[in-house]
């Protein structure tokens, strides 16, 4: 098989993060996206830079083109011989790529030379991996369906470096250029591999796989939203000035204790890793020369209100063993009150308050009723943060 890696998604995550490790792994990268203006112009100009702000690095990625994810044939030809692929498009756009990857699948099955094709799957959701296979199965013969489940991983992927939003201005000056952080480590799930995966930089794969997502979920994404949600209350703009903050970080240490320490009973970490894991964390948000913002990390609050999501998971996993969680509580009622005009979700989640009564709301967006302790929690929090 030829170094190909196909990258379904042109933006932060493709562009800043994986596309990078596939670079340095010496794979020519092909991007599938659907935006006219990237495709236009990687392919006008065949290489960008990335921008590593820990250490002013400028890291250029060269040997790159992109497809239109309209041509749908020739993104079947792309999937079809690729050593590897990648997603990193959003969970809601999955459904989106599903008909592309069945057509590339579909004709990969037709070359008996074709080894199996692992997808790497960068979305932010603990069942994106079964989405995904349902959804390409849905596009499938049925005579297909056992060569999909032999030859295709679908492998689950913790993506954890922190790529900040570019400004309208920094757009404009360079719409290929990208700011990140330094960190490029991408655990994914071992067991989900088919056959054996190619060598690539940054690539670890893990047997205990559901710890690792859990981890990157109850820590360092609700870490980032309880910075988030009280950060906006204090009239903060970057999450390092919320980091700063003596009360926040009060709250966001409490937090982290509890679920480390549940963490760590359930799926076997030591308390000094999960301790180094938050200390690292720690230093990674308050570095100023990211410029991450409050708005970017509480943005879309009903998504991040759902009951298997960052805080209210994080909540409930508390809950079940037998621990308070006083400070998860007073992180989603900062969330219940996340007013950003600028953010569609917060605008919606405000109005719907108004309209039914914020006990309401909660119950069902989180599916913590009035008859749980925790709903009672949470109501006094959302009460003490409005005086």
């Amino acid at each position: 098989m030829e170094r190909v890696a196909v990258q379904f998604g042109a933006g932060n995550i493709g562009r800043g993060f994986t596309a990078q490790l596939f670079h340095e792994s010496g794979y020519e990268v092909v991007f599938v996206e659907a935006v006219p203006s990237l495709v236009e112009e990687i392919n006008r100009r065949k290489k960008y830079v990335i921008h590593i702000v820990d250490n002013g690095e400028d890291v250029e990625i060269t040997n790159i083109r992109a497809v239109h994810s309209e041509d749908v044939q020739q993104v079947a030809q792309e999937v079809a011989r690729a050593s590897i692929a990648c997603t990193a498009v959003g969970v809601h756009a999955l459904h989106q790529i599903a008909p592309l990857l069945a057509q590339g699948i579909a004709l990969r099955s037709q070359r008996p030379s074709c080894p199996p094709l692992n997808l790497l799957i960068c979305e932010n959701q603990i069942d994106a991996d079964q989405m995904l296979y349902e959804k390409v199965l849905e596009h499938l013969p049925a005579e297909l369906h056992e060569y999909v489940r032999s030859h295709i991983g679908f492998v689950l992927c913790v993506v954890s470096r922190m790529v900040p939003v570019m400004t309208p201005e920094e757009k404009q000056a360079d719409p290929l250029a990208i700011k990140v952080e330094a960190y490029k480590r991408l655990p994914v799930n071992a067991q989900a591999i088919k056959g054996e995966i190619p060598p690539i930089v940054g690539l670890e794969p893990v047997q205990n796989f559901a710890g690792y997502v859990e981890r990157k979920l109850f820590v360092h994404n609700a870490a980032h939203a309880t910075l988030g949600y009280l950060g906006w209350l204090k009239g903060y703009t970057y999450v390092y000035e919320a980091m700063r903050d003596e009360w926040i970080r009060s709250v966001l240490d409490e937090a982290m204790q509890a679920v480390s320490d549940v963490l760590a009973r359930k799926h076997g970490f030591t308390h000094e890793e999960m301790r180094e894991h938050v200390l690292d964390l720690y230093r990674r948000f308050e570095n100023v020369a990211l410029g991450d913002t409050v708005a970017r990390v509480a943005r879309d609050p009903e998504r991040k209100l759902r009951p298997d999501d960052r805080l209210v998971g994080a909540a409930r996993l508390l809950w079940e063993h037998g621990v308070e969680p006083r400070a998860f509580c007073t992180v989603i009622a900062a969330a219940l009150r996340y007013d950003n005009p600028k953010d569609e979700s917060a605008v919606a989640l405000q109005r719907r308050i108004e309209q039914e009564g914020v006990s309401a709301v909660l119950a069902r967006l989180t599916g913590i009723t009035a008859d749980m302790p925790m709903h009672q929690c949470i109501l006094e929090a959302y009460a003490r943060l409005g005086n």
